[in-house]
């Protein structure tokens, strides 16, 4: 059990979702909040916020269609941020971010991802206990991965902190972030079975 609690705005940062939908959530008794009488703040149990995160987040109520769900976990925001545009550009996908922290095991072990997109370039920022909790997710729901990483390919010997994170990882696929976002951005479909119509384009010259 987690027992950590939230504000409003640190609550919707973390799922990702406006604070006007949390504060009507709790006025309508579908999310869990406590009230301080002397601040009249909202504070949102963790696993609160993790319930209404899997019942709500992008389900489509006419069942037309069932969305993959994409988690990008890193530390690179920028990187981060731009992948999560592109792919989110296809209706088909529901784009998560988080970057590695504590908030990151709790993205990774209730939103459901159907693919992980894991950043393992060599930080101390990088949490073991969650690179062990998405192969736990992955061993129980059969959950695709993508790894990336800033150095090129032929200097990966040169980096083992990154060579052994791979073979613990067991990604679908693994590519040097010099390769570029589209070169990602198509195997993340790959690994969903997902066709795309994105090309990879070099310049000559």
């Amino acid at each position: 059990m987690d027992n950590r609690t939230y504000g409003l705005a640190e609550a919707a940062d973390i799922a990702d979702v406006p604070i006007d939908e949390l504060r009507k959530a709790i006025k309508d008794g579908l999310l869990v909040a406590c009230l301080f009488q002397n601040t009249g703040e909202y504070r949102i149990p963790a696993d609160e916020l993790a319930r209404y995160v899997r019942r709500t987040r992008h389900a489509d109520p006419f069942g037309h269609q069932s969305k993959r769900k994409v988690l990008i976990l890193g530390e690179d925001l920028l990187f981060a941020g731009t992948l999560k545009l592109e792919l989110q550009r296809d209706p088909r996908m529901d784009v998560r971010y988080a970057s590695w922290g504590p908030d990151a095991a709790l993205m990774v072990n209730h939103y459901g991802a159907n693919l992980f997109v894991v950043d393992l370039t060599p930080s101390k920022a990088v949490p073991d206990e969650v690179l062990a909790a998405i192969r736990t997710q992955r061993a129980s729901a059969r959950g695709a991965a993508v790894a990336y990483y800033t150095m090129p390919d032929e200097a990966l010997d040169a980096h083992p902190l990154v060579r052994s994170r791979l073979a613990a990882l067991c990604p679908e696929a693994a590519l040097s972030k010099m390769k570029g976002l589209r070169a990602l951005t198509i195997e993340c479909f790959r690994a969903l079975g997902l066709e795309t119509n994105t090309r990879i384009f070099r310049l000559h010259g």
